[in-house]
């Protein structure tokens, strides 16, 4: 993690900043993921008949 860290450009504060972006996209689309596979792959709580 240290390694991609210091691979982004530009100056220390901007890495900061870049480094927040990064996380915050990766988590919102490991939130629609989840979602997406709840609602399309696993059980939706119905009735076994």
């Amino acid at each position: 993690m240290k390694r991609a860290f210091f691979a982004l450009p530009g100056p220390l504060p901007i890495k900061v900043v870049l480094a927040i972006v990064v996380v915050a996209v990766v988590l919102v689309a490991l939130h629609f993921i989840y979602e997406w596979m709840g609602s399309t792959l696993l059980d939706t709580g119905g009735a076994i008949e």
